[in-house]
């Protein structure tokens, strides 16, 4: 086993936001319909369908 490697328990709190987004924080790997994976350690998800960022809050809920 490598050195290097740190390993991360997964503590991840959803929190909804009234009329708003869902936020993530912790840590979390986010698989993208193309395959590609993103790791976070806070993010914010669109819930409304106006983000014009793909699945990520980019406030347009509010305009």
């Amino acid at each position: 086993m490598e050195k290097n490697i740190v390993h991360i328990v997964p503590q991840v709190e959803v929190k909804v936001i009234e009329c708003g987004p869902l936020r993530i924080g912790g840590h979390v790997r986010i698989v993208l319909p193309n395959g590609a994976v993103l790791v976070k350690r806070r993010t914010f998800i669109c819930r409304c369908g106006r983000s014009k960022n793909g699945i990520f809050c980019d406030g347009s809920h509010t305009l």
